[in-house]
């Protein structure tokens, strides 16, 4: 659960606002879920978020929420419960991390905005690539990286982060300023762009919505 807060940062004052009670530099918020049968306990310290669950009635502590072995559609909804809580938190009390590039943050908030999706962080050796994928399906329409410039242009020094699209007419769109082919990925299906600025947001948003509408059939 803890993945969707990775990129973000918590932001004190929204959180206070929120609710949220500082005590010698932990934050702490509750509230009660599942027709308040049970009391979430959240904690921000440094930053980091953690959470805990208890049985209203007895105080006991709930642990099987966060025990993955553990399956079952009670302790799902009791996960179920508490993902929405977090979501609202994230939402409420935290702000995306600042990206390399000013147009990332730009294009990555109207695709929040259009498409409901959050940039999921999936592996922990490459902690710098996140996914874009549908809810249905589950498939990625657009993968984030933040790579170095000579992964795409030989000889071109520093950081940049791109956004791997999948298209059906790569050929032709390769000889655009902008648009490389894909690092890492299927280099017939798929484009790597630049969020640098060389192509509009525009022009990005279009590239999304066609990859979008490519992975969206199951």
């Amino acid at each position: 659960m803890f993945e969707i807060f990775k990129s973000y940062q918590f932001n004190q004052e929204k959180a206070r606002a929120y609710g949220f009670v500082e005590n010698s530099g932990v934050w702490i918020y509750s509230c009660q879920i599942l027709q308040s049968d049970f009391v979430m306990a959240v904690s921000v310290v440094d930053g980091n978020l953690s959470f805990q669950v208890f049985d209203k009635e007895t105080g006991d502590l709930y642990p099987h929420v966060h025990m993955e072995s553990i399956r079952g559609s009670f302790v799902g909804n009791v996960r179920e419960a508490c993902l929405e809580i977090l979501y609202q938190i994230r939402k409420a009390c935290f702000e995306v991390q600042d990206f390399i590039c000013p147009q990332t943050k730009r294009i990555m908030a109207q695709i929040q905005e259009k498409y409901g999706n959050q940039l999921e962080y999936l592996w922990e050796k490459s902690p710098d690539t996140a996914v874009l994928r549908h809810e249905g399906n589950q498939k990625w329409y657009a993968v984030l990286m933040k790579i170095f410039w000579d992964k795409l242009e030989k000889g071109r020094e520093g950081q940049v982060e791109a956004v791997n699209l999948k298209h059906d007419q790569v050929a032709d769109l390769l000889s655009k300023k902008g648009i490389y082919p894909a690092f890492h990925m299927n280099k017939r299906y798929w484009i790597s762009v630049p969020l640098d600025d060389t192509l509009s947001d525009e022009m990005v948003l279009e590239l999304i919505e066609k990859s979008w509408n490519l992975t969206s059939k199951k």
